[in-house]
């Protein structure tokens, strides 16, 4: 369905768009509504248009760890973590990650994203980023029956409904989901009233990236990218692999002019040409990478490597920053009579729900959607226990602001950060609940997985190359608890999880806990644990960062990168403070 290398080899486009995940076409999608505007989309990997594998929603993650659909990307060994190196796989096909992930469809705190225009970047606010992120989704909402037996609660005010993005609570749902939110309000959780307005407080069921017309996957593709396949002035080439960026001149003082990108396709080097600009869309793990093979970035890490400075940009590759999860399971007694995905396992049974996912119905149909999102005083035993955490860290903070060492920029972040944990309408603690064993338990058995995430961590960390050569993958380093302070919530949120069982009516269905079990109890073993465990959520911001250039900004607020006349970025990267939400809402505004 897309185009050949002879339509776009050394031919002129007003925009190259450099990646075709969600950022990409969205971004084409718009710019191509002027009919006089040409514009090209270069995506390293394949269509993979009406794959079933990535189409049907359940069980989530197959695709994951698969090259044929994503990057193997892993980290350098995490002294934080034991010396492990983290799997950060993303989607390489058209569509990007969005044809990758567990279809979290959520918006953060409106407080969060005001905390953009605060580090520098006018406009940036919460009611511009819901104007847009409604435009995008096309929500349907459940029969009233529905939403009613299953604690559906939204605010249909706060969902965009005619958007190409459609979104929908899961078809089939889990009778133990109820028992699970009851439970964990009884644990000291409210409900949440708006978790779409900006104030996702509290437990709820969340929605899904899924198009109720065929229950499938609804994703950057065939949202974006579909639709408009047919418009003359929209050139979109896979297994186009970007070099860099071509600038009419390598020196020079002042501003730096594209005028197109170098990419690989079948193992040729070709060009194309921008009239007008080059907008990187590649991701917050290879829009560094693109740049800093342009001759844009820390000149340290440039000339080691022979590559000429065009534009000295140090805050290129650096501030990375991750959302991790951490998982805790449970068996469910043999009283607990609703179904669980651990029946999948069985042949049998998994044959038959293939059959009931042709007519639209069954597991199939579902996506992980039991969200809990809370500031720190509601995990911790006492919410003094969180001031006093919270406290002991601003003291390192503001020693360390003394010491006049950290990086230009993190002074400001890491203030902001603090106010964010004493929040109440915060979400920097996150729990995901899951009907089954996430990853293969024994046979006959059913559980519940609860997913701990931490969203606002104070460790900062990098993605740099190590070769001029554009195939060698970037160094990437998040450094793990580099900030103590990071683990130490992270295990007050573990130790959170493993307390609502106390609570009915889950604990009238559990049997036991499985992971990490009674072996793991005291302070210490609970932080090992994390560290042994945890995972990433696949959520990579800030690595070509929206703030000052005073403050390590790579971006100004019109992503324009610093330094060139006609370079843009509207990826992940330029996020500049990480928020508390799963990140496809983001990038499709």
């Amino acid at each position: 369905m897309t185009n050949t290398i002879e339509e776009v080899a050394n031919q002129t486009f007003d925009y190259v768009i450099v990646g075709g995940g969600t950022a990409g076409l969205t971004l084409a999608a718009r710019l191509t509504e002027d009919p006089t505007i040409k514009v090209v989309v270069i995506e390293a990997g394949p269509e993979h248009l009406n794959d079933p594998a990535i189409l049907t929603p359940a069980p989530p993650g197959l695709t994951m760890n698969n090259p044929k659909y994503a990057w193997p990307f892993k980290t350098i060994p995490q002294s934080g973590l034991g010396d492990r190196e983290m799997p950060m796989q993303r989607g390489r096909m058209l569509g990007g990650s969005s044809a990758l992930n567990f279809l979290l469809w959520n918006k953060p705190p409106a407080d969060d994203i005001y905390d953009w225009e605060k580090l520098g970047n006018p406009g940036w606010n919460w009611e511009r980023f819901q104007k847009y992120a409604k435009r995008i989704e096309g929500f349907h909402p459940s029969s009233p029956k529905d939403q009613e037996l299953c604690k559906q609660t939204t605010n249909i005010a706060s969902h965009g409904l005619d958007g190409p993005v459609k979104t929908m609570f899961p078809r089939w749902v889990s009778h133990g989901e109820v028992p699970i939110q009851d439970s964990i309000h009884a644990a000291g959780i409210p409900f949440a009233t708006d978790p779409f307005g900006g104030d996702p407080v509290g437990t709820y069921m969340g929605t899904g990236s899924v198009d109720h017309r065929n229950v499938a996957r609804s994703y950057a593709a065939p949202a974006f990218y579909v639709p408009n396949k047919g418009r003359t002035n929209l050139t979109v080439l896979c297994g186009a692999i970007a070099h860099r960026i071509i600038f009419h001149s390598s020196v020079g003082g002042g501003e730096i002019e594209a005028s197109g990108v170098e990419f690989e396709h079948d193992g040729l080097k070709h060009e194309v040409c921008a009239r007008k600009e080059v907008l990187l869309c590649a991701g917050a793990l290879k829009t560094p990478q693109i740049l800093e093979l342009s001759g844009i970035g820390n000149r340290n890490v440039l000339e080691s490597l022979g590559i000429a400075t065009k534009v000295d940009l140090p805050g290129v590759g650096t501030n990375m920053q991750e959302h991790l999860f951490c998982i805790v399971i449970f068996e469910l007694d043999s009283n607990a009579k609703f179904e669980t995905l651990d029946q999948l396992h069985d042949k049998a049974f998994a044959a038959k729900e293939l059959q009931e996912y042709a007519h639209h119905k069954g597991m199939h149909t579902t996506v992980p959607t039991g969200l809990t999102f809370v500031p720190p005083h509601f995990v911790t035993r006492t919410p003094s226990e969180a001031a006093e955490l919270i406290d002991a860290q601003r003291a390192k903070v503001e020693e360390k602001i003394r010491a006049g060492n950290l990086p230009p920029g993190l002074k400001e972040q890491w203030i902001l950060q603090l106010e964010r944990f004493e929040r109440t309408k915060s979400g920097d603690c996150e729990i995901i609940t899951f009907p089954g064993f996430f990853g293969v338990g024994e046979p006959g058995k059913k559980y519940l997985t609860f997913a701990g995430n931490l969203n606002s961590m104070l460790s900062r960390g990098s993605v740099h190359i190590t070769s001029s050569d554009p195939n060698v993958e970037p160094e990437i380093d998040p450094r793990y608890f580099e900030e103590h302070f990071d683990l130490k919530l992270f295990a007050e949120i573990i130790k959170f999880i493993r307390r609502i069982p106390e609570h009915e009516p889950l604990k009238s269905l559990i049997s036991k806990e499985v992971v990490p079990g009674p072996a793991v109890s005291n302070d210490e073993q609970i932080q090992d644990f994390v560290k042994k465990h945890c995972n990433t959520s696949w959520h990579t911001v800030s690595t070509a960062a929206m703030l000052p250039r005073d403050r390590n900004g790579v971006v100004d607020c019109n992503l324009r990168v610093y330094g060139t006349k006609n370079v843009r970025i509207a990826d992940l990267s330029i996020v500049p403070l990480h928020v508390a939400a799963h990140t496809q809402s983001r990038v499709s505004r």
